[in-house]
């Protein structure tokens, strides 16, 4: 049976890392889009002179690493900006992301989640065979970014501004985990989503089973009338 692919994704802030925690201490493989980013921008040359033949020199320090700081003052708040951003960087990323999952599959893992911010910008959503999506209160998104990234307050808005609105996940989603509450709240929705998750999947797979019982039948049908004939 081929890999379940389930994409996690949410508004920045909106605490994604914390049920991507949640689900990693059940055992469940999670590939963090995050960390890859970071590793093509720190690993792929061609990536690096990619970005800076776009958006100058300027975004790489003096060692000739990623200014990451610098370069999200470029793009975040400009949308064409942002765009080509992405449109850089995405290929490099779902290559990674790609081979990682080819290797899960290959060692027989049911499942792998693909802790994505940009899962929809980047079109890892049409591999997923399952969404879920984190949202929250806006000031507390805010609060959360301002402390995370050591940002101001415009900043920290002007970078959730560049994003989906809240209406955009819930209604590009199977399954949405609130977190606008405690710690043993969170766990909750998460549990919820999870169950969602296997039902959904448990459905697919007595799909499955049926179309394979009926492509066996039939196969069986027509074996029985070549027999007939001879």
């Amino acid at each position: 049976m081929k890999i379940k692919i389930v994409g996690l994704t949410g508004q920045t802030g909106s605490g994604k890392s914390e049920v991507a925690g949640l689900l990693t201490s059940e055992g469940i493989d999670v590939i963090d889009c995050d960390k890859i980013s970071h590793l093509v921008t720190d690993t792929e040359k061609s990536c690096l002179c990619d970005l800076a033949l776009e958006f100058s020199i300027s975004i790489l320090n003096l060692d000739g690493t990623l200014n990451r700081k610098k370069l999200s003052s470029i793009v975040f708040g400009d949308s064409e900006k942002l765009k080509k951003l992405n449109e850089i960087i995405f290929p490099y990323i779902k290559a990674e992301i790609a081979s990682r999952i080819k290797k899960l599959d290959k060692n027989g893992k049911p499942l792998v989640i693909l802790d994505a911010p940009t899962l929809f910008e980047s079109g890892l959503n049409k591999d997923c065979d399952f969404i879920i999506s984190v949202v929250a209160p806006l000031e507390e998104r805010i609060s959360r970014i301002v402390v995370r990234d050591h940002l101001t307050d415009d900043e920290a808005r002007k970078r959730i501004a560049s994003q989906h609105d809240e209406e955009f996940f819930i209604s590009n989603t199977d399954a949405v985990i609130r977190n606008d509450g405690s710690l043993s709240h969170l766990e909750e929705e998460t549990a919820k989503a999870v169950e969602k998750m296997c039902m959904t999947f448990s459905r697919l797979l007595k799909n499955e089973e049926c179309q394979c019982s009926e492509s066996d039948r039939f196969a069986e049908d027509g074996v029985n009338e070549e027999s007939k004939e001879d």
